[in-house]
């Protein structure tokens, strides 16, 4: 054979070669891509289940608080509500969840209109060694004038933002106050919340920190004996039992705002809620805010 030849049929097994290169090359692509479709649809799919998990959570929820409201007038930590739910096994996962009385902590919203929510959020401060400085910016940014209050106001010097000059509609809007620190948030966060207006403080359900806000030297372990043995029917029966001298004004024994938390796994995903609700007085439920996501 001549050389001419075997340079043409080398051309030719080498263009077949290629074409099975090419040939393979695709067919591992589009197996490739078919299988990351089949995940992102899996994905897709998981999200999806997890979603509807998480708002049949907040349903529940909100049928749960309905029906405390038929069963009694109060709301405290011995009722149902506040059970949380474990564990529970659903198709690919499992979810939980519980109900956080928000009532139970400071609104951050009353304090510019109430003095004496005010005097509580700074004896809060006070016990829990955070330093209250923030506080004459704090008021800037929630009221809805330009006045600077002193000493340490703060209205138009924000660097790379505006001064609010409104309600405040979650407590992570603390971290752009003038001197709040994340140490300061992080040790306020637990006791603090952010409802529209004015609220008030369930008895019934304060943790340590806020009953110790209420007035100077109570004591947290009376508070805690006397809750646990009978929840207060009225804030006259606190008053009475506790034996102390509180101001009245912006206590309850009852709770119009919960926050329903919910946690669904579907496989490697985990799937958080937060929903703030508020029940009226005629105890039907409105859900005011919804937080969903990937954790």
């Amino acid at each position: 054979m001549s050389s001419s030849l075997r340079h043409q049929g080398g051309l030719v097994l080498l263009m077949a070669m290629l074409i099975v290169v090419i040939a393979t090359t695709v067919a591992v692509s589009i197996v490739h891509e078919e299988k990351f479709t089949i995940r992102k649809s899996g994905h897709i799919q998981s999200m999806d289940r997890a979603s509807l998990y998480a708002v049949g959570l907040e349903d529940w929820a909100q049928v749960f608080l309905r029906k405390d409201r038929e069963d009694s007038q109060i709301d405290s930590l011995d009722e149902d509500w506040a059970i949380a739910i474990p564990g529970l096994p659903i198709e690919g996962g499992y979810l939980a969840g519980y109900l956080e009385d928000e009532q139970a902590k400071i609104n951050l919203n009353s304090i510019v209109i109430s003095e004496i929510a005010l005097n509580r959020f700074r004896r809060l401060c006070d016990n829990l060694e955070v330093d209250n400085q923030f506080i004459p910016a704090l008021l800037d940014w929630i009221d809805q004038d330009f006045d600077i209050r002193y000493p340490d106001g703060m209205e138009e010097n924000y660097e790379n933002y505006r001064v609010a000059n409104r309600e405040m509609v979650d407590i992570s809007e603390l971290l752009l106050v003038h001197n709040v620190t994340v140490e300061i948030y992080q040790k306020l966060q637990p006791h603090i919340t952010a409802l529209p207006g004015t609220s008030t403080l369930n008895v019934n359900t304060l943790s340590e920190a806020v009953f110790m806000s209420l007035g100077p030297d109570l004591d947290v372990t009376e508070y805690m004996k006397q809750r646990e043995e009978e929840a207060f029917a009225s804030v006259e029966a606190f008053i009475e039992r506790m034996q102390i001298p509180v101001e009245i004004e912006g206590l309850s024994v009852d709770t119009r705002y919960f926050r329903a938390h919910g946690q669904v796994v579907q496989g490697e995903l985990s799937f958080n809620l937060a929903s703030l609700i508020y029940r009226d007085e005629a105890g039907k439920t409105h859900v005011i805010s919804r937080t969903l996501g990937l954790l």
